[in-house]
């Protein structure tokens, strides 16, 4: 062979190799583990850009940072945790007439002034309700909201509390943060707090109907769609009563919740509904005023 065709073989071989070598690594990516894909699909970058203006000259600097997946997870639990409380109730032994702390579920600061939100499946007027700290020590828990058509009950370490808790509120998202398909972190555990991590993979909806005034002061109404329910892929074992439901971001997003009219073990209650629970507290407040 001369110069000439060596060179072209060279060329030839060397994109069939390439050729080759592409359909391997696909079809070994075909065959992986979906945990070593989730990987590879999880890390994202994001550009930051800073401007600096000095009083001459404009400078814009460009900042590349790799963000992990599981790094955000991390810090969306290590942002909740100290908000979360288990309650208990009082459990009366029949046979004896002892009494002893019985758990019913999570709990979680969602204002400055240290209201707790929790599934108001598991909260009776008539029962009286408790909360432990790290240190051991009851604090007595006061019902300010359980309205039995509302999936949220509101509670409240008693005024009188000689060591009260300081913890701090949780961030809640709203409506328009819920997608399809995105990631959440969800918190629980029974003694401990126990997390797992899945996806929304459905929405119960239902249509609204909201009065309002129009500019002529004649009443008009709109329909708006709400979310009523949310599905996820969370394995159920870890469900717990008023278990936090997390964003990446570390918002909640919703709240472990029993819905009285299904039969699904699986449904969180959105954080609107907190919401608007928080928001009929405060009316009840301002009526009795």
């Amino acid at each position: 062979l001369n110069k000439q065709q060596i060179i072209l073989l060279t060329l030839l071989v060397s994109f069939v190799t390439s050729i080759a070598t592409g359909i391997v690594t696909v079809s070994l990516m075909n065959q992986a583990p979906v945990g070593v894909t989730q990987t590879i699909n999880r890390v994202v970058e994001k550009t930051i850009e800073k401007v600096i203006t000095p009083s001459t000259n404009s400078q814009i600097v460009r900042e590349t940072i790799v963000v992990n997946e599981d790094d955000q997870t991390v810090n969306a639990i290590d942002k909740n945790s100290k908000s979360l409380v288990r309650i208990y109730r009082t459990n009366i032994d029949p046979a004896y007439g002892t009494e002893s702390l019985v758990l019913v579920g999570i709990g979680f600061v969602v204002t400055d002034d240290g209201i707790i939100a929790a599934d108001n499946s598991v909260i009776n007027n008539a029962g009286k309700y408790f909360l432990t700290s790290d240190d051991g020590k009851i604090h007595d828990l006061n019902i300010l909201r359980a309205a039995s058509d509302e999936q949220v009950a509101l509670l409240k370490m008693k005024a009188d509390d000689k060591n009260p808790l300081v913890l701090p509120k949780v961030n809640l998202s709203t409506q328009g943060d819920l997608k399809l398909g995105q990631s959440v972190v969800f918190i629980g555990g029974e003694t401990k707090n126990v997390v797992a991590t899945g996806i929304v993979s459905s929405l119960n909806t239902k249509d609204v109907k909201i009065d309002g005034s129009d500019s002529s002061s004649t009443t008009s109404s709109e329909i708006k769609t709400v979310v009523v329910s949310i599905i996820t892929t969370v394995p159920s074992r870890n469900f717990i009563p008023g278990g936090l439901l997390l964003n990446l971001s570390g918002d909640v997003v919703g709240i472990k919740s029993t819905y009285m009219d299904s039969d699904r073990t699986d449904l969180f209650a959105p954080s609107d509904l907190i919401k608007s629970t928080l928001s009929a507290y405060a009316d009840s407040l301002k009526k009795t005023q």
